[in-house]
């Protein structure tokens, strides 16, 4: 995990090259077969879930948006077919990077759909909620739009941070 998250800050950072290198460590890690299990969960099902946020992510920092919205649809695939545990074995729902990355490739009826499907599972998450907004927003359906923005304010009401997207 080390690998992922300071491939993650490195992305953030703007420093491609040097999380493409984590990534490169990453993906290594992550078809290891011999990793053994996290609890019930195979940890190279989690560590493949890293790899692809990763990937789509850095591959949409680099705005290869069709190349990083195939890794996040993967990494959605991975992370829909872990059992259900609790606490959950991925720390946050991943279509809220691919809901992102889709509304920054201004394709924002995917995101729309992939937001809503997030909250079919997770219930007024703020963060999809946001998400959901900026996707009706984007569309131009401002009718719809007030509904979700009481449900978002309802969810967000006290949070300390003002969001600017549905991922971290």
């Amino acid at each position: 995990m080390w690998h992922y998250a300071r491939g993650i800050a490195l992305t953030a950072l703007g420093r491609v090259d040097e999380a493409g290198g984590q990534l490169s460590q990453l993906e290594d890690i992550a078809h290891n077969d011999k990793l053994g299990r996290l609890g019930f969960v195979p940890a190279n099902d989690v560590m493949k879930i890293a790899y692809h946020v990763l990937a789509g992510e850095l591959a949409a920092k680099q705005k290869a948006y069709d190349e990083a919205i195939t890794h996040l649809k993967e990494a959605v695939n991975l992370q829909d077919n872990l059992p259900y545990i609790e606490p959950p074995p991925w720390y946050y729902p991943t279509r809220q990077s691919l809901g992102a990355v889709l509304l920054e490739a201004e394709k924002p009826a995917e995101a729309e759909d992939v937001y809503r499907k997030d909250l079919t599972v997770n219930p007024d998450n703020g963060w999809s909620l946001f998400g959901l907004l900026k996707s009706r927003r984007a569309e131009g359906t401002m009718d719809a739009v007030r509904d979700v923005e009481i449900r978002f304010q309802r969810a967000w009401a006290r949070a300390d941070i003002t969001l600017t997207s549905s991922r971290f």
